[in-house]
């Protein structure tokens, strides 16, 4: 029997593009695609050795839906992609594969998924999947299979690497745990993989690190890894552990440089700080979410309130690393003035790779449910549930603004004059960068793009590439070319800007014009109230005093 996989791209319309999915970098460096599908890797990996296996991933080629010899196809995808997934799976069973579904969506919706395919995996596939692949073989597929309980993270293989090309994507991916305790409104992590935390042991991550794919050449031999856990510091004496086993390694050279999500409280302890440090952590991503303190409570996310923004953020610096600061915006509680001052924040705070999304209530999150009961949902396209379209009514603006607002925290962002401040504050303050070769190597891999664009982008790359040149500056031409290929995708979304953009942009940057008369029986919390920043949070300023100075 043979089952081929298939890695569907992302978006509905071919022509779109996220930001994670780096397109100009890939483009400038020579990959297919930034990640590969870590979730269908692991599963294919659980599939019983007398089972044929291929795999097929969209970015890297196109699909053959005239597949000989293939009894079944075996697709996964999160809500924003289903829909595409479903008219794969459509084109599929027209030829007449038979289609398993597995993923979040489907896990959340399967009444929904069997409607357009043969069978519906849910939950945790690696629980089960050996029993799905046995009823295939013996010809009693049944329409859905409900994995009972989670794995041991012990007992979850190595992802097949064999399968596909890894030279082609430009991260390393591994996982050291999952499920979450923390229960934010906007996030269906719990109810996927759990409230309890379940991590892989130490030796086994330690293996599998030492195993990733070896690639040849200048690019590809030194590509950075992407710890993919929900919370990387989900347990402090396990993260504390993991670290120390990984920095022997980093030593020696036999890990890249890596990044990895993490809460805010992450600056709380000094000691773990230190440790990433000497892991050879180069970037930790964090969910800011929001800068007002109204916000932050709305979304049951009290982590955020363990020290100041500014202070947990100047710790992180003090080691020599970067921040990925994750944002949303569009809660009941941003007034119109929550862009500007979560512009100004980033800037302020020298935050160097700043990510906006719009609040997006997906399936099986407690915010869907609520907006649902209230009537507030414009529609479930699930194609647009992309966390960069609006989907609902916001309660302090329009949806224009609201969509307008996030485009423009972009096109500020990463515009020349501040995107190139925050570069040079974070080169400034590094004791090492980029040696001459790479960057030339940098400065010839963007020519071609600053041939083919306007002259708005050869203005924007050629003001880069100088300062890379700088003396006295430990210039990094790799996060120059993320910070360009962010700038891409903010030129990207200007299509999504709406009629009423221009008085819009007046609006963000006037704090004069935040204001809104309450709708009638508005019985929310005045503006006033809800401008109350993270930093002047009692309890964050109280710890931020109390705890350790930051080493500097």
């Amino acid at each position: 029997m043979r089952i081929t996989f298939v890695a569907t791209r992302k978006n509905l319309d071919p022509s779109e593009r996220e930001l994670y999915e780096m397109d100009l970098l890939n483009r400038a460096l020579g990959f297919k695609r930034a990640f590969l599908d870590l979730g269908i890797q692991t599963v294919m990996a659980c599939t019983p050795r007398d089972v044929d296996v291929r795999m097929i991933d969209e970015y890297l080629e196109p699909i053959d839906y005239d597949l000989r010899g293939t009894d079944y196809v075996a697709l996964s995808a999160k809500t924003s992609c289903v829909t595409y997934a479903y008219e794969v799976a459509r084109r599929f069973k027209e030829r007449g594969a038979r289609v398993i579904l597995g993923g979040i969506h489907a896990s959340l919706r399967p009444e929904e998924a069997l409607a357009h395919v043969d069978c519906v995996v849910t939950g945790e596939a690696e629980t089960v999947w050996r029993r799905v692949v046995e009823d295939a073989k013996a010809g009693r597929l049944r329409e859905r299979y409900d994995a009972v309980g989670f794995p041991p993270m012990g007992e979850i293989p190595v992802p097949t690497w064999d399968k596909s090309d890894a030279s082609q994507y430009l991260f390393h991916q591994i996982q050291t745990t999952r499920g979450c305790p923390f229960r934010c409104r906007f996030c269906s992590v719990p109810d996927i993989s759990g409230q309890d935390f379940r991590f892989k042991p130490v030796e086994r991550v330690v293996a599998e690190l030492r195993a990733l794919p070896k690639s040849r050449g200048p690019i590809a031999g030194s590509k950075p890894l992407y710890i993919v856990d929900d919370n990387f510091i989900s347990r402090t004496r396990y993260t504390k552990d993991l670290l120390r086993a990984m920095i022997p390694l980093a030593q020696a050279g036999e890990i890249p440089s890596w990044s990895a999500e993490t809460t805010l409280n992450v600056a709380s302890d000094e000691e773990m700080l230190d440790l990433f440090r000497d892991a050879g952590c180069s970037t930790l991503i964090i969910g800011f979410e929001s800068v007002t303190e109204a916000s932050l409570a709305a979304m049951d996310k009290p982590v955020n309130f363990c020290l100041t923004y500014q202070e947990a953020i100047d710790r992180i610096h003090a080691r020599g690393m970067t921040i990925i600061g994750n944002f949303i915006v569009g809660f009941d509680t941003d007034t119109l003035g929550v862009f500007k001052q979560t512009l100004d924040f980033v800037q302020r705070a020298g935050i160097l790779y700043p990510f906006f999304s719009i609040l997006t209530p997906m399936p099986g999150t407690k915010l869907f449910d609520e907006y649902k009961a209230a009537g507030r949902l414009d529609h479930e396209d699930w194609h647009l549930y992309d966390t960069r379209h609006v989907v609902f009514e916001p309660t302090h603006m329009r949806r224009d603004e609201l969509m307008d607002g996030y485009v423009w925290l972009y096109e500020q962002a990463y515009g020349t004059h501040l995107l190139y401040d925050r570069i040079e504050r974070n080169w400034r303050r590094r004791t090492k960068g980029s040696n001459l070769v790479e960057k030339a190597f940098v400065a010839s891999r963007l020519a071609p793009e600053m041939l083919r664009g306007d002259g708005e982008l050869r203005r924007h790359f050629k003001d880069g590439l100088k300062l890379m040149m700088q003396r006295g500056l430990h210039a990094d031409g790799g996060q120059l070319l993320y910070l360009l290929d962010a700038y891409d995708f903010a030129v990207f979304m200007r299509r999504f800007s709406t009629s009423r953009r221009a008085e819009n942009y007046q609006t963000f940057s006037d704090p004069s014009r935040w204001a809104r008369a309450p709708r009638q029986g508005d019985a929310r919390p005045e503006a006033t109230k809800l401008d109350v920043m993270q930093w002047q949070n009692a309890k964050a300023v109280k710890r931020t005093k109390t705890s350790l100075p930051v080493v500097r």
